[in-house]
C-alpha cells in the first residue's frame, strides 16, 4: 500500500489506519506500485484552534473522499486531536471505497480500554462513556458497550492498588511443539530443549538480583506471572527450583496472585499440578484453544480434546484455587456451529476466568507463509462466533474484566477475557492498562517501567533467544546495564 502524508501525523498511526480495511498490507517505500495498489493521500493542517485532515483513497478505479476538522479541547491532548481528525478522515474515505466500516471504529492501539478508562474517569457515567466512544471514536454500539464495561471492572480493581505495588514476570520460552499460528519466542527443537537446565539456572541467579532490586525501590509485588512459552514444558524437578525461589522472595500469601500458564494440556500431569499447587500458585492456565480434534491438528496443536479435559480435570483435583482457558473463534478449518460447540462445553465446566481470542496472523507465525488468503478484514463467521461467546459468558455469570485488539485479527475483533466476579486475571488488567512497574526475568522477557509522578513508561528488553540469554558475556553486560538504567529512572 502506498501512503503520501503531507502534515504533522504519525507515520504509524496512519498505517494502522489503514490496516483495519487492508489488513495484512505492507508499506514498504520501495514497493512497487501496480493497478491495484491502495493509494492514501493524507494531508494535515492546523488552523486557528483546530486541526484539519483530508483523506483520498484510492483502490483500482474506485475512490473516496473523507475530512474532518477537530477542535483542540482542553480535555485532550493536541496530538490525540490530530489523531481523532485523521482517523475519521481515513475512516470515511475507506468506507466509501470497500462499502463498510470497522466496528472498532477508528481504535486503532492493542488497548482500547485505556481510552474509555480516562473517558470514565473525566465523567463516571456509562451512558456518557457510550456516547463518547460511539461519537467520537465511531464504534458501533455494540463494541462500545462492552468496551464501558471492560473500564469500568478495571477501574475498580485498579483504584485498590497500593500506591508501591509491581508485578514480577518470569519468562520461559520453550513449548513440546510449535503451533502453527503463533509468533511469540517459544523453541520447541530438540537441541534448544537442550538448554532449558542451564536456562533455569540462570533465571534463579536473575531472580536473586531482580527481587533484591524490587526490595532496594521500596516496591511491593502484587501479583507474579510465570508464562512462556509453555511453563510446564519444565520437569516437575525444574518448576520446584524456580517456585521455591520465587517462594523465598516473595510470600504468597501476600500476593494478590500467582499464575502458572500450562497452556499445553499435553505438558500437564499429576506431580507438576502437586508441585505448582504446593507453592501457593493461585491461578493456573491449561488452554484447548478448540475443542475440535481436526481444527487441532490443523493448527499444529500436539494434543486432544481428551487430552485438554484430562488436564482440566487433574488441575480441578489439584487445588489450585482458579483455572483459566482459552478459545480461539476464527481459527482455519473452524466454523460457527463447531465453535459455539466449544464455548458451550467449556462453559460448561465453570472455569473461573475464559479468555476467548480472535485468530490473529502474525508475521512471525508459520501459517503467515503457508500460502492463500488468510487476511480478511469482514469475516461474518468470526463475527458470530465472538458474538455468541460473549452472550453465552454473560447469561452464564461471567463478567469481561479486561480486552485488547491486534493487528490483522480477523474480522478486526477482539480478545476479551472474561471471569466469574471477584476471579479476574490481575496481571492481564495491570499489563494491559500499564498503572504499574512490571519486572521480567527471561529470554524475550520485557521489563516495563514507570515514573510514579508523569505516568512516563520505560521499557527494557532482556536478550530475545535463549542461548543468547545464556551468553556470560552477552548476559553479564547486559545485566548490569538493566540493573542500573532501572535504578537511575527512579532516582
Amino acid at each position: 500500500m502506498k501512503l503520501i502524508i503531507d502534515g504533522n501525523i504519525s507515520r504509524t498511526y496512519v498505517q494502522n489506519l489503514c490496516l483495519l480495511f487492508f489488513p495484512g498490507a505492507k508499506f514498504s517505500e520501495n514497493e512497487e506500485i501496480t493497478s491495484e495498489t491502495p493509494i492514501l493521500r493524507l494531508t494535515v493542517t492546523e488552523t486557528d484552534g483546530s486541526v484539519f485532515a483530508a483523506a483520498d483513497l484510492t483502490v483500482g478505479e474506485n475512490s473516496g473522499h473523507g475530512e474532518h476538522t477537530e477542535r483542540f479541547k482542553a480535555a485532550i491532548t493536541r496530538e490525540r486531536s490530530y489523531k481523532i481528525a485523521v482517523g475519521k478522515a481515513v475512516y470515511t474515505a475507506g468506507g466509501a471505497v470497500l462499502g463498510y466500516t470497522p466496528s472498532w471504529g477508528i481504535l486503532t492501539g492493542i488497548r482500547p480500554a485505556k481510552i474509555a478508562r480516562q473517558i470514565y474517569s473525566a465523567a463516571p457515567d456509562p451512558a456518557k462513556v457510550r456516547k463518547v466512544l460511539r461519537d467520537e471514536y465511531f464504534l458501533n454500539p455494540k463494541k462500545a458497550a462492552l468496551l464501558t464495561q471492560v473500564a469500568i471492572n478495571e477501574s475498580k480493581l485498579i483504584e485498590s492498588l497500593p500506591a508501591n505495588a509491581c508485578s514480577l514476570y518470569v519468562s520461559i520460552p520453550f513449548c513440546p511443539t510449535r503451533c502453527a499460528y503463533c509468533s511469540f519466542v517459544s523453541f520447541a527443537t530438540k537441541r534448544l530443549l537442550s538448554l532449558m537446565p542451564a536456562y533455569v539456572e540462570r533465571l534463579l541467579s536473575d531472580l536473586d538480583e531482580t527481587f533484591a532490586l524490587i526490595r532496594e525501590l521500596g516496591m511491593k509485588i502484587t501479583t507474579v506471572y510465570i508464562g512462556g512459552g509453555t511453563p510446564t514444558t519444565l520437569s516437575a524437578e525444574q518448576l520446584e527450583q524456580l517456585l521455591s525461589k520465587i517462594c523465598e522472595n516473595v510470600d504468597p500469601d501476600t500476593l494478590e496472585e500467582f499464575t502458572v500458564e500450562a497452556g499445553r494440556p499435553d505438558t500437564v500431569d499429576a506431580e507438576k499440578l502437586a508441585v505448582i499447587a504446593a507453592h501457593g500458585v493461585s491461578r493456573i492456565s491449561i488452554n484447548p484453544q478448540t475443542l475440535n480434534d481436526e481444527v487441532l491438528r490443523g493448527i499444529g496443536r500436539c494434543h486432544t480434546v481428551e487430552d485438554f479435559y484430562r488436564a482440566y480435570n487433574l488441575a480441578r483435583e489439584s487445588g489450585i484455587p482458579q483455572i483459566n482457558t482459552d478459545l480461539i473463534a476464527g481459527l482455519p478449518g473452524d466454523s460457527y456451529r463447531s465453535f459455539a460447540k466449544s464455548v458451550d462445553a467449556i462453559l460448561k465446566l465453570s472455569p473461573d476466568n475464559l479468555t476467548v481470542h480472535t485468530f490473529c496472523v502474525k508475521t512471525g507465525a508459520d501459517i503467515a507463509h503457508s500460502g492463500g488468503d488468510i487476511y480478511a478484514p469482514v469475516s461474518g463467521e468470526a463475527q458470530k462466533c465472538v458474538d455468541y461467546s460473549q452472550l453465552r459468558a454473560k447469561n452464564s455469570g461471567y463478567i469481561p474484566y479486561y480486552l485488547y485488539r491486534q493487528k490483522n485479527a480477523v474480522g478486526n475483533l477482539e480478545n476479551v477475557g472474561f471471569s466469574l466476579p471477584g476471579k479476574e486475571g490481575r496481571y492481564n488488567v495491570y499489563i494491559m492498562e500499564e498503572i504499574h512497574p512490571i519486572f521480567a526475568v527471561g529470554a524475550g522477557a520485557s521489563t516495563k517501567i514507570i515514573d510514579p509522578k508523569t505516568g512516563k513508561i520505560r521499557r527494557i528488553f532482556m536478550n530475545k533467544y535463549p542461548y543468547e540469554y545464556l551468553s556470560e558475556e552477552q548476559h553479564e553486560r547486559f545485566r548490569i546495564d538493566y540493573i542500573e538504567e532501572i535504578k537511575k529512572f527512579y532516582e
